[in-house]
């Protein structure tokens, strides 16, 4: 899936074309509450659009976000090493997230502004990857050594998902670039019950982009 998702994506984005304005590069960042992951996330990450003719008003986005690290504390029953003891334990989960998404951006409301820039409302749907890292320790609750809490548990493991994006967004084209804010809503398989599909992500995205030649 990743492959033909990667095919497709430098496909689209090489087809030539005789369209003049229609590159950008851009940056953002966002945050909001990760029903997967189930805790706040926050992100940040950049952008390249290419508009895909000059006829059309849809435009194609590729975007790379890096999360900060989430962090998941709870208490969890252990069985010890020798196989027959259960211990009681404080769980801790830090995990680590990157993504890369396709998206196809279409304005519904376009405004001109002076000096050929434009301003307006848009929506937005798309498809990407997203890969997790998870680093889980275990400390017994009751045993300590010293100060220290034994650990009676650590391993890690990797969790890839494809997931699925809609977002509604509006932008303000200036002669220095066009701030623009979004809605996001991300949906896909849930990273502890992969069998269990729903909405993963809902946050607001803040961002810049600055259009190399002007519409």
């Amino acid at each position: 899936m990743r492959t033909l998702l990667s095919l497709l994506l430098f496909g689209a984005l090489l087809t030539p074309s005789t369209a003049r304005a229609q590159w950008a590069v851009g940056l953002l960042g966002g945050l909001g509450q990760d029903h997967g992951w189930q805790g706040r996330s926050s992100w940040m990450g950049a952008l390249v659009e290419r508009r895909l003719g000059d006829s059309t008003s849809f435009v194609l986005r590729l975007s790379g976000l890096a999360f900060t690290p989430l962090e998941r504390v709870y208490g969890e029953t252990v069985v010890a090493d020798d196989g027959t003891t259960d211990v009681e334990a404080v769980m801790r989960e830090l995990i680590g997230r990157s993504a890369a998404m396709l998206s196809v951006r279409w304005p519904f409301l376009t405004v001109p502004c002076d000096g050929g820039h434009h301003r307006g409302a848009y929506v937005m749907a798309g498809a990407g990857w997203e890969h997790a890292r998870v680093r889980q320790t275990g400390y017994a609750v009751q045993e300590q050594v010293g100060p220290e809490s034994v650990v009676v548990r650590e391993r890690s493991w990797t969790v890839d998902r494809f997931v699925g994006a809609a977002a509604v967004g509006a932008q303000y084209g200036t002669r220095w670039g066009s701030p623009f804010l979004e809605v996001h809503m991300n949906a896909g398989p849930m990273p502890y019950d992969t069998d269990l599909w729903g909405i993963t992500l809902v946050g607001v995205q803040l961002g810049y982009r600055y259009v190399f030649v002007k519409r």
